[in-house]
């Protein structure tokens, strides 16, 4: 949800996508990302970066980003 003129949000059947109705999966149009790992990856920096996506910081960015972070 990027504030910028060129890009236009829309409503669909009158739900507007929002923090909110993304989250609740109100809004029928969104994306989910997923981080994944095998678990015998030996790549420490793998976890590394999950760890940081999921902590305050990263979702502070993931949010400042336009994304709508995971909900607490």
């Amino acid at each position: 949800m990027v504030n910028s003129e060129e890009i236009k949000l829309l409503a669909i059947d009158g739900i507007f996508p929002s923090k909110e109705t993304i989250q609740s999966d109100t809004y029928p149009y969104s994306v989910i990302f997923y981080a994944i790992t095998l678990t015998d990856n030996k790549n420490e920096n793998s976890n590394l970066l999950i760890n940081w996506i999921l902590s305050e910081q990263g979702q502070y960015l993931i949010e400042r980003t336009g994304y709508i972070p995971l909900s607490k």
